[in-house]
């Protein structure tokens, strides 16, 4: 087992290194980047909540570019007005004799279009025509199409679909929404991100042709991923932690989120997107960290989110999570430190003494952390002390000037 667990954790660096490579083509897509990541090796569906023009589609069609041999197949779900059309790529007539020595015509149906593909993306698909909505609800299960009488097994690792809003809570689609386990919500970029979209662009535009992805995955490394992903540990504790969150989220607002806990199928599935969270991360076990992923399983409208996310953000605190904190609040931009490296002499004493607050500060974080934890606060330290030498040469430097 210990060899099968490897497998997917050296995988995991490959799987960031994609992740990041998108991010760099789809500024402020990081939500939609990690839930499809996140369906992929979990195979649970994924939902997201945006208006139209906000790059889900391209987003999510990057990722799948990035995964060599990868089919991928978009529906505008309004436009599909029959099953034959989602599933069947094209249809023959051939002819049969006959008993009485004449001839009869069937026809033969070639099943292709989303039933071939390796990631689905469905767009309003509260919208599908009613016709469909079986076919839709195979594929967003993953289980396989009904068809013709028989189900027919598809390639599918992850069934993707949006909206720019929820479907009516007591329409016919209520099974649909209830399966879609992974939920974000996408809103337009702000001010700086719609600025450097702009920046982006031109850089691509004057760079001529774009140079192919340097991060990829094959579909067996997919595979192998998602092979891997029951046998991340889930201890006692993590699931008692999650009972907590669900009481909690309950005992707020019981007509709110009495549909969360009488949900049995999404309680065991928040543990599947948990292991794979932990898995992409190149961890073999999940740890409080992973929590953060569930502000993407527990909410069933956009007013929830909120309170989601803050009932979580306590229960997502570890040495390593507030390691990385004060590592980022150190060099934040137009803090001490940034000014002192940018050559602020009057700021360098004040780094120098803020540097040392925060080696000491990571080396008790140090001490507290679990193994796997120790490795990457050692590094945050390491990068501490080496731009706190940066600085103090920037000191010596400035009193050799003044001689």
């Amino acid at each position: 087992m210990n060899d099968i667990i490897q497998l997917g954790v050296d995988l995991a660096p490959k799987a960031s290194a994609v992740m990041a490579d998108v991010l760099t083509r789809n500024l402020g897509r990081e939500a939609i980047v990690r839930a499809t990541m996140l369906s992929l090796v979990s195979g649970r569906p994924a939902f997201f909540l945006g208006s139209p023009g906000i790059n889900k589609t391209g987003t999510v069609q990057d990722i799948a570019r990035r995964i060599d041999g990868a089919v991928f197949y978009d529906a505008l779900m309004p436009a599909i007005v029959s099953v034959e059309q989602l599933i069947v790529e094209s249809t023959s007539i051939e002819e049969l004799p006959a008993v009485n020595g004449g001839k009869s015509i069937r026809t033969h149906d070639k099943i292709g279009r989303a039933a071939a593909a390796h990631i689905v993306f469905a767009d309003e698909v509260w919208k599908a025509d009613p016709r469909v909505l079986q076919t839709t609800l195979d594929l967003a299960k993953g289980d396989g199409i009904r068809w013709d009488g028989q189900t027919v097994k598809t390639p599918l690792l992850a069934f993707v679909a949006a909206s720019n809003e929820l479907p009516e809570p007591e329409g016919n689609l209520g099974a649909l929404w209830s399966r879609m386990t992974i939920r974000a919500e996408i809103k337009s970029l702000d001010r700086t991100g719609k600025k450097n979209l702009v920046a982006a662009r031109l850089n691509r535009a004057q760079a001529g042709k774009s140079a192919p992805a340097s991060a990829t995955l094959t579909l067996v490394e997919v595979e192998t991923l998602r092979e891997v992903r029951p046998f991340v540990e889930v201890s006692d504790e993590i699931v008692e932690i999650t009972l907590d969150l669900y009481q909690q989220l309950l005992d707020g607002d019981n007509a709110g989120f009495a549909w969360l806990w009488a949900d049995d199928r999404r309680f065991g599935r928040c543990f599947d997107v948990l292991q794979a969270n932990a898995l992409l991360d190149g961890r073999v076990r999940v740890g409080k960290q992973d929590l953060r992923v569930l502000e993407y399983l527990l909410w069933d409208t956009p007013e929830q989110i909120a309170t989601v996310k803050a009932k979580i953000a306590p229960l997502c605190r570890t040495p390593m999570s507030d390691a990385q904190e004060l590592f980022d609040t150190l060099f934040a931009p137009g803090g001490v430190i940034a000014e002192a490296l940018a050559g602020n002499r009057d700021k360098i004493v004040a780094a120098i003494t803020q540097f040392e607050e925060a080696e000491k500060d990571l080396g008790r974080l140090a001490g507290e952390a679990s193994h796997d934890e120790k490795t990457k606060i050692a590094e945050l330290l390491a990068k501490v002390g080496e731009e706190k030498q940066n600085a103090v040469a920037a000191i010596l430097g400035a009193k050799r000037s003044n001689k």
